[in-house]
């Protein structure tokens, strides 16, 4: 049964589960699934009613321009060396035409021609000096090699201010080397200095930069123009959207970012225009899915046709930006092309809500907060998911969000665009929701998942590693990152998705629900021509496209400015057969496949375990690791306690599992004496024949003995392969086994004290029996909780295998049998001669201890190893 439920009754049902059920609430928030239906979120139910007050607020929020001349009337913070972050390397929507040497260029897209920043002015202000000299169809980075770097300061910046009247060389470093070995740290940190370019020589800088490089037989200085970016200020330029305001407004956004008068007469300049509607009773505007298409044809005054073309799911020219999850609510970024870019020649466009903002951190390709795959194994996942739900808690109390339209157009259209607009379109465009629910909405959901990640943290390591519950677990930072930020859906995110969201047959799709873009069709093939944008036949973008071309059109998730913006990507995707199935969200919300939560099962997982797992390479990507090594990383996380973030963690690889060793019979004989290793009861869920594959692999047909002799034999060689080596990369490990020997060692050579046969040098004392016993209590511990920036033990497999065997022994409630264990392996240790000195936090440990002896002829003032004799 399918029932509709409007976002204030869907959050009303989860509130009323959250304080009666967990296992419910969760199945609900995250399933869409109670009670044997199926729930469909509609957040149309919320359309902005006609009575509702709302308020129109227009304004300046971003300039770029393209200009010979540096056309700034103030000082400047100039960078003798550049940052490396602040060159301009994300698609701004803007294009360029010149000539140099290779060639002529037309419509180049201005953030792939090399650039550097050379100043900056104001509070976000950027002057980028770009050099189209160096540009060429196979450069593939816009960033200066160090050559050109060194270059530019030395034959074009420096000499550039030497020109200039006055002292304001004096204080400049003599060459780029010189500036980089004084900003250099002891710790390797780099910090650049800056210099201050009083206005009255601001206006004479470009010229000199290019004689400068002329002089000194730069050809690639020649057509050097510089891109102003101001960016941030619409919050200081609202005004009423009416011609007249906006004309007014707009002189003064120059006179305030001290731009020259009349600069735009000359050169390429551009402006990023806003229109903000807030609700007069305070609740969260966002855009209704549908109103895409009527907002933009009106905004850029287009045709139905052009309208429909950039509007439409698997145009090239278009993003959609889920809002919350919800597939009728969502912004949208469009690149509208010569064709549709109407009479005010739109370079770009967005819609999107202002609700990001209290998330929003820039880092990396992440334009919010943001948790990854590797934050869950290091259990750092639950403090991010208090954090956050804290957050969206007390914004439901005092945050409200605005809806906003953003067009970037030529200076000369910026006062004509966005003004005498009809409020009925954009009213007919909105929801308005209450804020409470709005932001108890992605509250809940996140509460939800980090009740899920919680319950899998308390299960038995062995179900935590199977397919279901691992693709569960690597579902939470897509899905948790996607409640205030654009799902991701680049191509691990799309493997990921066909995973873990309903699925549909690819020729009964519902573009519109789909998790990305891709086709309905039964195979690759040609698109007919009049299924092209006009503009992609002209200009020959895409020239062919094929089916797969849709399912290759990656997008990131939105920011708030879109100066940050990378294009999109159109690859064409690697000929072979598609999936007949796609991901969907048919039920207005992004509702995962059905779970299995309870007390009834092991470990919260999804109900199909038929599904095949994410491939290795977004594996990789989601967890940092290769599914070979996740054992041992969730082994890590959960037994060492977190060290101070201040620490630097050393590099440490898991020892291999050592071979079987041909043995007539085990090292033990505890099964002669009765004694067995009991496995813990599974769960009752349908996949119960994977899990019990799982828990009794490596323990069916294996009793208790064998068990012990491998754990042994595992011991022994993790040791040795943990052997230290000296300081010096160059120089040889303390242990003189060769990698052949250590691969074959047994417990023999730890019965043996002829010590020089091990060690080129080691330090060794007699032990106590307190010491020795000690020694015992470290390799093989009661309780094997390791303390922070713990060494050897964590990466070693045989303390893995001996801390399953302790928590085996706790769900089984079975002390007397781990008893007669330990008593044995204490035997089995009281038979070797020598260990190592084993710490708290190490097996070996090399500081130097006068109480120890040393080889004759040994240097005392060296460290070596700590022997126990």
């Amino acid at each position: 049964e399918l029932v509709s439920l409007s976002l204030d009754e869907f959050v009303s049902t989860a509130q009323e589960l959250v304080s009666s059920d967990m296992d419910d609430f969760t199945r609900f928030v995250l399933t869409g699934i109670y009670d044997d239906r199926q729930i469909q979120v509609d957040p149309i139910k919320s359309t902005l009613s006609n009575d509702h007050g709302i308020q129109a607020l227009r304004d300046y929020d971003s300039l770029l321009g393209l200009h010979e001349d540096i056309c700034v009337q103030t000082y400047l913070t100039v960078y003798p060396v550049s940052k490396f972050e602040d060159t301009l390397r994300k698609n701004i929507h803007i294009k360029y035409s010149f000539s140099n040497q290779s060639g002529t260029y037309t419509d180049i897209p201005v953030h792939t021609i090399p650039n550097l920043c050379i100043a900056k002015w104001g509070t976000h202000n950027m002057i980028r000096a770009v050099l189209p000299g160096l540009y060429n169809a196979d450069r593939r980075t816009p960033f200066l090699t160090k050559e050109e770097l060194v270059t530019f300061y030395e034959k074009g910046l420096r000499p550039a201010i030497e020109s200039l009247p006055g002292n304001a060389a004096a204080e400049w470093p003599p060459s780029y080397s010189a500036e980089m070995f004084r900003a250099r740290g002891k710790n390797g940190t780099l910090s650049f200095q800056t210099k201050t370019l009083p206005d009255w020589h601001v206006r004479y800088l470009g010229d000199a930069i290019r004689d400068a490089l002329s002089e000194n037989n730069v050809p690639w200085g020649n057509g050097l123009v510089f891109l102003h970016q101001i960016r941030g200020v619409k919050s200081s330029n609202g005004h009423t959207p009416t011609r007249i305001a906006a004309y007014d407004s707009l002189d003064e956004f120059c006179q305030n970012n001290d731009l020259a008068p009349n600069c735009h007469a000359e050169g390429h300049w551009w402006v990023d225009v806003g229109l903000e509607i807030s609700s007069q009773q305070e609740e969260c505007l966002a855009w209704r899915t549908d109103s895409h298409f009527h907002v933009v044809k009106h905004v850029l005054e287009i045709s139905d046709r052009s309208a429909q073309r950039i509007t439409s799911i698997g145009s090239s020219k278009y993003i959609r930006d889920l809002t919350s999850h919800l597939t009728s609510v969502s912004g949208c970024r469009i690149s509208p092309g010569v064709r549709t870019q109407g009479p005010h020649k739109a370079a770009y466009f967005q819609m999107y809500s202002t609700d990001k903002s209290i998330t929003y951190r820039h880092e990396g390709s992440h334009h919010g907060k943001f948790l990854r795959g590797q934050d869950i194994l290091k259990n750092k996942a639950d403090d991010y998911c208090h954090d956050l739900y804290e957050l969206y808690r007390e914004a439901a109390t005092k945050n409200y969000s605005l809806a906003r339209v953003e067009v970037r157009v030529p200076f000369v259209e910026a006062a004509d665009v966005l003004v005498d607009l009809d409020i009925g379109i954009i009213r007919r465009g909105l929801v308005a929701v209450d804020p409470v629910v709005w932001w108890t909405l992605r509250a809940y959901r996140l509460l939800a998942f980090k009740y899920i990640l919680e319950q899998q943290a308390l299960s038995d390591s062995c179900y935590r590693a199977i397919d279901s519950a691992l693709l569960l677990t690597a579902a939470a930072p897509w899905f948790i990152n996607g409640i205030h930020s654009t799902p991701d859906n680049g191509p691990a995110s799309r493997d990921l998705m066909g995973k873990i969201l309903p699925t549909v047959n690819r020729t009964e799709a519902d573009q519109d629900t789909l998790a990305y873009p891709a086709s309905t069709r039964v195979r690759a093939s040609a698109v007919p021509v009049e299924h092209l944008d006009e503009e992609e036949e002209e200009e020959g973008e895409n020239a062919e496209i094929v089916d797969n071309d849709l399912e290759d059109n990656l997008s990131v998730a939105s920011g708030l400015s879109d100066t940050d913006e990378p294009v999109p990507e159109h690859r064409r995707a690697p000929s072979g057969r598609r999936a007949e199935t796609l991901p969907h969200n048919p039920y207005g919300i992004v509702f995962l496949r059905p779970i299995r939560i309870g007390k009834d099962y092991a470990i919260p997982r999804f109900l199909d375990n038929d599904v095949p797992m994410i491939t290795w390479k977004t594996f990789q990507y989601i967890f940092g690791v290769h599914r070979d090594d996740l054992d041992a990383t969730f082994f890590k996380a959960k037994l060492v306690v977190p060290s101070n973030p201040r620490r630097v963690p050393n590099k440490v690889r898991l020892t291999a599992l050592c071979a079987p060793q041909e043995q007539t019979t085990p090292l033990f004989n505890l099964s002669q004496r009765g004694y067995a290793l009991q496995l813990p009861v599974v769960d009752r869920g349908s996949d119960i024949e994977q899990l019990q594959s799982v828990t009794q692999r490596k323990d069916e047909d294996i009793d208790i003995d064998t068990k012990l002799t491998s754990m042994w034999n595992q011991f022994i060689y993790d040791v040795t392969q943990k052997a230290p080596n000296r300081r010096s990369a160059s120089a040889e490990s303390y242990c003189i086994l060769t990698p052949e020997q250590r691969e074959v060692v047994t417990e023999a050579a730890y019965q043996n004290l002829h010590l020089r046969e091990f060690f080129s040098d080691c330090q060794y004392r007699t032990a106590t029996k307190a010491q020795w016993d000690s020694a015992f209590d470290k390799y093989w511990p009661l309780d094997p909780i390791l303390v922070g920036g713990a060494q050897n033990f964590p990466t070693m497999q045989y303390y893995k295998a001996w801390s399953d065997l302790i928590e085996l022994s706790e769900k089984t409630n079975d002390e007397e049998t781990l008893t007669e264990i330990r008593k044995a392996l204490r035997k089995r240790f009281n038979s070797l001669a020598w260990i190592p000195n084993a710490q708290s936090d190490r097996v070996w440990y090399t500081r130097r201890d006068h109480r120890c002896k040393r080889f004759p002829g040994a240097n005392l003032r060296f460290t070596a190893p700590r022997i126990l004799i």
